[in-house]
């Protein structure tokens, strides 16, 4: 099985950027050097590869509508590039109102949400080291921790344990707020507010119940691309739960997380950032899925098409050997599948921009 197909890291598979101008509808953006940086332009060339388009010329030689346009502008002034930083950029274009005003909505809620995350899991973690901690009943839950009444009374009961870590009731409320900060895009274990990621994560599983349910009245040809969403949405779903686990299990033993604080911490954040590495993507994908719901089956099989052309196909360094070779296979099969569709695409497609795509490289990943 040729493994050529898959990115060797996260970085030389980029970050995923939500285009809305079709030809670049599932454009990827790497490059950490700001001269560096271009966009990687899959499924526009008939099979034969992925378009390296330097960040600077995608304007010139693809038409972007005023969405992409503004897009493209507040990337220009971004200095890192990670699924956090694009999420965030993207919120705030949405938010000032480019994409319209459901967008709008959508990114203040999202904005607002974010904070509530943050806040509710700090109280939950408070409560559970209370809990652990003391040998009588707390006498407090989430909702008095969340007021200022019961910040005070959750100082006064650590009091009595912060000694034990050489520290005061007040640093060890910070921890917590510290510890919510960074765990936030994906939430402590068992809360009613998970972060982002989390909520992706479980999406993705309503996608691929949704899509097997879909998939049992569709013809054979249907069902193998049906098939390799499924596949890769499964892996992909396994590899982050590995991630989050290790996250959530630092609660398992708050007293002992909180006497090797700074490490835990520094492991924790770079299990979440990893984590966005490995579900970028699927939450628009999911997205995409869902909004299609009321369509007619024969529109919905053009949205699986759509879905598969742009699944996110994970890089070697988080795969296991299996896992490769799952992955390997499903690469494989999209750059023939999208050959097979060559004729029909290039009926579609704007020949000017194909003309000017052509002065660009081509690579596998």
């Amino acid at each position: 099985m040729a493994t050529t197909y898959l990115p060797n890291s996260f970085e030389e598979r980029g970050v995923t950027v939500p285009f809305t101008s079709d030809p670049v509808r599932n454009a990827r953006l790497r490059g950490e050097i700001a001269e560096e940086r271009e966009f990687l332009l899959p499924s526009l060339s008939g099979g034969k590869g992925t378009y390296v388009v330097p960040f600077k010329a995608l304007g010139a030689t693809i038409d972007l509508n005023l969405y992409d346009q503004a897009l493209i502008q507040h990337l220009t002034d971004a200095e890192t590039f990670t699924p956090f930083d694009l999420r965030r950029l993207v919120l705030d274009v949405d938010a000032k109102g480019y994409g319209g005003v459901p967008k709008a909505r959508a990114a203040k809620r999202a904005l607002q949400n974010e904070r509530k995350v943050v806040s509710y899991n700090q109280c939950l973690l408070i409560l559970r080291a209370l809990e652990v901690l003391s040998s009588k009943p707390v006498g407090l839950d989430v909702t008095a921790l969340m007021t200022p009444e019961g910040q005070n009374l959750a100082k006064e009961q650590f009091k009595i344990y912060s000694v034990t870590w050489h520290t005061t009731s007040e640093e060890l409320m910070q921890k917590f707020q510290l510890w919510a900060n960074i765990i936030w895009a994906i939430g402590v274990k068992e809360t009613d507010h998970p972060g982002y990621l989390a909520q992706t994560y479980t999406n993705i599983q309503v996608m691929i119940d949704d899509i097997k349910d879909h998939l049992t009245k569709e013809p054979p040809e249907v069902q193998v691309i049906g098939k390799g969403i499924i596949d890769a949405a499964t892996l992909t779903r396994e590899i982050a739960l590995r991630e989050i686990e290790v996250c959530w299990g630092y609660e398992t033993d708050i007293a002992d997380t909180l006497s090797h604080f700074e490490d835990a911490m520094r492991d924790m954040a770079a299990r979440v950032q990893k984590v966005s590495w490995i579900l970028d993507g699927w939450a628009r994908l999911f997205e995409t899925w869902k909004e299609s719901e009321d369509s007619f089956r024969g529109e919905r099989r053009k949205i699986l098409e759509r879905i598969y052309e742009g699944l996110p196909i994970l890089p070697k360094v988080a795969l296991a050997k299996r896992q490769v070779d799952i992955l390997s296979g499903i690469r494989e099969t999209q750059k023939s599948w999208v050959k097979a569709n060559m004729d029909w695409r290039t009926e579609e497609m704007d020949q000017e921009m194909m003309q000017r795509l052509s002065a660009y490289e081509i690579v596998d990943v």
